[in-house]
């Protein structure tokens, strides 16, 4: 299918006023303060509908009804919008009390950690604002199995400023100069950590059942491997081509910084982000057989103020609901002042990214990186 954003048609269903903030961003508010309280009616009556526009044009946003509230959003996803929640990095669903012990265990090993914590087992409450924008991603992204579909549920915004930065990644893959769009369009994007402190014997035993490859070296520390995820992917159901950056890496944060302090210049003094700086981890491109392409600093670049500069800054509001097509649309926490800013998200419906990968017309180099 095809994908295309014009000829989409946009009924709006009756009770309901239609804005198109960007050509990848509908946003949905009732049409009359009676209306406030019929957001589960409307979605049940449209649902195709709002999914086939979540697809095609990436996010879906529900403002000015009456708030879900924090303890029934996990229901609304799942009963309302009719999505299964699953999270990329709780994929077996343990409890949240094991999930939060985990991600605390994993901030430790890894360095650093954006301290987000589960309300549930797919339900988490996402990380507090800094003085800093974090790097543009998709959630998951050094992941192959990952989720199509992210909903973002506001339970308060943030004091100043906070938003969320969103950008087609698609539109921006069109935008990038030939020769990075090849590079990508063939590249694997590699992550490589080292742990912050030598491997004691219950990291070593929890390593192991985690999806990454782990080797330690002659001081003890981990270098842990993930699997090469592929840096472009086609967007399912279309045939649109968007970037799959995952930017938590060290040697991507001074360009992150660098193309942020460029496109939002109005923001005042901005620092690097706080957990890509301290996660030591590095960000390479590579071919199939596992062989670095080199990824320069000024492609980084590039490509982050391409992103940026597409970018839309989602300012919350109490109640609001986003819907985002994962593979689609990247984001990112912009900087500002935390307040009581509390953004819920829930990842939903699980993906193998790599059977979404750019067709090789090359039959000789079929096989993944290893």
């Amino acid at each position: 299918m095809k994908n295309d954003k014009e000829g989409l048609a946009m009924k709006t269903p009756e009770g309901m006023t239609h804005h198109q903030l960007t050509p990848f961003i509908s946003m949905y508010t009732p049409a009359s303060e009676s209306d406030k309280n019929k957001l589960s009616e409307f979605i049940a009556d449209n649902r195709s509908q709002f999914m086939d526009v979540l697809q095609s044009r990436g996010c879906v946003v529900f403002r000015g009804f009456t708030p879900v509230g924090t303890e029934a959003f996990e229901d609304f996803v799942t009963d309302t919008l009719q999505i299964d929640s699953w999270n990329a990095f709780n994929s077996k669903g343990t409890p949240k009390a094991v999930a939060n012990w985990l991600r605390k265990w994993s901030e430790k090993v890894l360095g650093a950690g954006d301290y987000r914590r589960y309300l549930g087992k797919a339900t988490v409450q996402l990380g507090p604002v800094e003085n800093s924008i974090q790097g543009p991603h998709v959630e998951g992204g050094g992941l192959i199995k990952r989720s199509r579909y992210l909903t973002l549920y506001c339970d308060e915004p943030g004091q100043e400023r906070a938003e969320t930065g969103m950008a087609d990644f698609s539109s921006v893959y069109q935008q990038l100069p030939l020769a990075l769009q090849e590079k990508l369009r063939s590249g694997w994007n590699e992550y490589l950590y080292t742990t912050s402190r030598p491997l004691k014997l219950l990291d070593k035993i929890l390593l192991r059942l985690s999806p990454m490859s782990c080797s330690i070296d002659e001081k003890g520390f981990g270098l842990i491997k993930g699997a090469p995820c592929p840096a472009v992917a086609i967007v399912p159901g279309t045939d649109d081509i968007a970037v799959q950056p995952w930017a938590f890496a060290r040697n991507a944060n001074p360009q992150v910084l660098k193309a942020a302090q460029d496109v939002f210049s109005g923001r005042g003094e901005l620092t690097t982000d706080s957990t890509a700086d301290a996660l030591n981890m590095r960000w390479d491109v590579v071919d199939k057989e596992g062989e670095s392409q080199g990824w320069s600093p000024q492609e980084q670049y590039t490509l982050f103020k391409t992103i940026f500069s597409n970018a839309h800054l989602m300012e919350w509001q109490k109640g609001d609901i986003a819907l985002v097509d994962n593979v689609r649309m990247g984001h990112w926490r912009m900087d500002g002042i935390q307040g009581k800013r509390r953004l819920i998200q829930i990842q939903s419906t699980p993906i193998d990214i790599t059977e979404h990968t750019v067709p090789d017309t090359n039959p000789e180099t079929d096989a993944l990186p290893a």
